[in-house]
């Protein structure tokens, strides 16, 4: 009889880790449908900004999870359900910080951008484009339920607590203008979208190397979160957009 293997190898054995262009970090993902996820892991700790609850606000890490779900999931403690699963796979919940999300991890866009002097930025991102939102616009609010773009950023360099901030700006510009580009509209009035109703966000940096104040579209590295995470958006939409058949896109198309 082949002995039980221990709760720390249990996520290791269904990942396929590839190669990330960041050193000390590999990337992971388990294809299980529904029920998919994928794993940024770093050898060494990463100081975090989330904008879910799994590792919220500014924390340390060593992991970076995004974690798909069926539509219909529903818990009464999702806090509580996503520790159960990653107790389930071997995982630290105080050492992995997590997205959830009902888009197709299958979707996931990538794009890496290395700026003169060294600094890596990574960004995935997955799209789902079934619940599209305006921020501003008005409408019933009892008509609004979940729907998701998360991205998560990996970047090697040392940010301020502003930087972050800066960052989360930036990249959320960026995750905008890809679907501006993409004539992601509204079904009802017409307007481009802006994002879906519940967009997360998970930005990582090592602390290490070059020093940011700020990371703003004026800045170097505000370039390179902007060009990762909208080249990351647009790829992650246009791959959802097949799949949906085209819903969702003006009658220009692509433009």
């Amino acid at each position: 009889m082949t002995p039980e293997q221990p709760a720390s190898r249990r996520y290791a054995d269904e990942l396929v880790y590839s190669d990330v262009p960041l050193a000390g970090f590999r990337f992971g993902f388990a294809s299980r449908g529904y029920e998919s996820y994928f794993l940024i892991e770093s050898e060494r700790p990463l100081r975090t900004l989330n904008s879910s609850m799994w590792g919220e606000g500014f924390g340390e890490f060593r992991r970076l999870m995004n974690r798909q779900v069926p539509k219909q999931y529903a818990s009464d403690d999702p806090l509580a359900e996503m520790n159960a699963f990653m107790g389930e796979k071997g995982l630290d919940p105080q050492n992995t910080a997590a997205l959830l999300t009902a888009a197709s991890l299958a979707d996931v866009g990538h794009e890496h951008l290395r700026l003169p002097g060294g600094t890596d930025v990574c960004a995935w991102v997955t799209a789902g484009l079934s619940n599209k939102a305006r921020a501003g616009k008005v409408c019933d609010v009892s008509s609004l339920f979940p729907g998701t773009i998360n991205t998560v950023l990996a970047i090697e360099g040392r940010l301020t607590d502003a930087a972050f901030v800066n960052a989360v700006i930036t990249a959320t510009e960026a995750k905008t203008a890809a679907l501006q580009d993409l004539n992601i509209v509204l079904e009802e009035g017409g307007q481009t979208a802006t994002g879906t109703t519940t967009d997360a966000i998970l930005i990582a940096a090592t602390q290490q190397g070059e020093a940011y104040r700020y990371a703003g579209t004026a800045t170097r590295l505000g370039y390179a979160v902007g060009r990762t995470v909208y080249e990351a958006t647009k790829r992650s939409a246009a791959q959802c957009l097949k799949r949906m058949g085209g819903s969702g896109m003006s009658p220009s198309g692509f433009g």
